[in-house]
């Protein structure tokens, strides 16, 4: 895919242990940037405008990423407090 004009493409290295979060993570991140455009390969690479800071756009991308592991990992947890706290 060819550069387009004014866009600025960021390429965000994502480790093994966060690939099975990506599809949620670009969820709740395209929500928060809907802007940007988002494209997955070996990488994830954010294209966006000339006027928006990258640093700033990848640090919210690896902090997405970051919750929405969290949160996959401690739902078991959190379903079983609430269901002994409900007395299911």
């Amino acid at each position: 895919m060819g550069e387009r004009p004014g866009k600025h493409r960021c390429s965000v290295v994502v480790g093994p242990e966060f690939r099975a979060y990506i599809n949620d993570a670009i969820s709740r991140f395209s929500y928060l940037h809907p802007s940007v455009e988002i494209e997955v390969g070996a990488d994830v690479t954010l294209v966006t405008d000339a006027n928006i800071d990258l640093t700033e756009l990848v640090r919210d991308f690896h902090f997405t990423l970051c919750r929405q592991k969290i949160y996959a990992e401690t739902l078991p947890l959190r379903r079983t407090l609430i269901e002994g706290v409900m007395g299911r």
